[in-house]
């Protein structure tokens, strides 16, 4: 009774934040909980990098293209990001590594007009 009628009296944009901040700590959480890794250093890291890649990534993502989603709907993209988060940043960080050059070369010849023969 007393859980209820706190929950009833908490401000719905809090209880919504604390929400997505579970779901995005939760989504960091899994990919650690899988992995055979015995570090714990390695593992708080990973909790921490991913929760904070969703606390902050899903938010955009959610205004630019899921503006008048459920809370429900926001939980998931933050799992999501929380879960995936760390791989994809990874991907990313190797096509830098081994394309990036070549890509920054277009986007500057795009955007600056590049050389016209």
């Amino acid at each position: 009774m007393i859980g209820e009628k706190a929950m009833n009296s908490m401000d719905p944009m809090l209880f919504t934040r604390f929400w997505l901040l579970l779901a995005a700590v939760g989504g960091a959480i899994l990919p650690v909980a899988l992995s055979d890794e015995p570090s714990r250093k390695r593992a708080i890291v990973q909790v921490v990098c991913g929760a904070l890649m969703a606390i902050f990534l899903a938010p955009a993502l959610e205004r630019r293209f899921m503006p008048d989603s459920a809370a429900e709907v926001q939980a998931g993209v933050s799992f999501l990001i929380g879960f995936f988060g760390l791989k994809l940043a990874s991907l990313a960080q190797r096509l830098i590594d081994t394309r990036g050059e070549s890509i920054a070369n277009r986007v500057i010849d795009r955007i600056a007009g590049g050389d016209k023969p």
